[in-house]
């Protein structure tokens, strides 16, 4: 357990109340609950222990490692179960949520939010934030009371190694933002003939849209040809590989690192990039925000869309790869559970079961409820059997969890 998170149930910082979005901690009384009320079985992870949550179902999770010990924080979202590594420690995520509006770019939410969930953000006067803030070293604390370039916190944060990935990833946002695209939304394409899949691949990679199409949004919108493309594809490409580096269980990564090669005209390289990013959870593709979903009528995961575009023939003799093709999600999401269930059942390793059991429910996740019962006692039975009794209590807890809930 981080430090911080140490002096977060010695010093009681649990129960204060906060300003921002994530402004109510659990109680270490829920925590230890057979079925803590903050767990959502099935949905989230069952390596998830929820720490912080907003009003609407959202949570911040500290993640539990192979070694026993309380890992990295996760920002896991309700409303499709994806989630993003926060930072390394508690005191980082919350200091990434106070400093994030204030971050390059254009801020995406993943869905709309039930209400404005930072009304009434008061920063200074937020006790969570002060003390999350107390937790960093003075370059970092400053930067609560000081009126820095949105360039200057990025820079601070990475090099100060706080919530990198989650930096990077709103990086890799401003990088390939255009401005013409505030102005368009599906409404607006469809006034102007547009399909909104094609605007959202035009959005992506400016690349891809045709001169005649930007006429016509330019005559519409008043704009001249400065107010297209401008997008930094090195930028993203260089975010994109050092996530990879740090949170290589990441698919968004993947993607914008596969996709930079692509453009390049380096087709065996991307190839090599979306092979290994196929593999990675849906629930990690951060789509709506990068714009990869354009692709989604294609194959499940970007990367397999790409690569059935330019090597079918990888897909077509992998089980796996082939099961991640087309739009028939339920069909993909039987196929690939089945696919790891299997795999789990040829290993000896307990260790490399609990990972492959991990895969079957949260790579697309499972169609039913009832699959998670079941997998649920099976990762309880792995990771005992691995020594890792830390995520078994876990398991047990997620699994107790949807006895009480939905009587599964």
């Amino acid at each position: 357990m981080s430090s911080d998170l140490v002096d977060w149930f010695d010093h009681e910082i649990w129960r204060q109340t906060g300003t921002s979005e994530y402004d109510r901690p659990v109680t270490p009384d829920e925590l230890l609950a057979d079925a803590p009320d903050a767990i959502w079985p099935g949905l989230m992870p069952c390596d998830l222990l929820p720490i912080i949550g907003d009003s609407i179902g959202n949570w911040l999770c500290v993640r539990i490692g192979e070694n026993n010990r309380m890992g990295e924080t996760i920002q896991w979202y309700h409303g499709g179960g994806d989630w993003m590594p926060w930072g390394q420690r508690l005191s980082d995520a919350i200091v990434f949520e106070a400093l994030v509006d204030r971050l390059p770019g254009p801020r995406r939410q993943l869905a709309i939010p039930a209400e404005i969930p930072k009304q009434n953000f008061a920063p200074l006067d937020d006790p969570l934030v002060r003390w999350a803030f107390e937790q960093q070293t003075p370059t970092v604390s400053h930067l609560l009371t000081t009126d820095a370039p949105c360039d200057s916190i990025a820079d601070t944060l990475l090099s100060s190694h706080v919530a990198e990935v989650a930096v990077r990833c709103e990086l890799v946002q401003s990088s390939l933002h255009q401005r013409w695209s505030d102005s368009v939304d599906s409404k607006f394409a469809q006034s102007i003939g547009f399909d909104w899949n094609d605007v959202v691949q035009w959005r992506f990679d400016d690349a891809r849209m045709p001169n005649d199409a930007w006429r016509v949004i330019a005559r519409q919108l008043g704009l001249s040809d400065e107010d297209r493309g401008h997008q930094d594809w090195d930028a993203a490409a260089e975010h994109g590989k050092q996530c990879i580096e740090q949170s290589p269980d990441l698919l968004w990564p993947w993607d914008i690192a596969g996709y930079a090669e692509e453009r390049r005209g380096r087709v065996a390289d991307a190839m090599d990039v979306y092979r290994e990013g196929a593999y990675r959870s849906t629930f990690t593709d951060q789509a709506v925000r990068i714009n990869t979903h354009w692709t989604q009528s294609q194959a499940v995961k970007f990367c397999v869309a790409r690569m059935q575009q330019l090597e079918p023939e990888q897909v077509f003799y992998s089980s796996y790869l082939k099961s991640l093709v087309g739009n028939n999600i339920q069909r993909s999401q039987n196929d690939v559970y089945q696919y790891w269930i299997d795999q789990s059942k040829q290993t000896v390793e307990d260790a490399e079961r609990l990972t492959l059991l991990m895969r079957a429910g949260w790579d697309l996740g499972a169609a039913s409820m009832d699959h998670y019962a079941n997998l649920l006692e099976a990762i309880f039975d792995a990771a005992t059997n691995a020594g890792q009794h830390a995520r078994a209590a876990l398991a047990k807890a997620h699994r107790q969890c949807l006895r009480e809930r939905y009587e599964v």
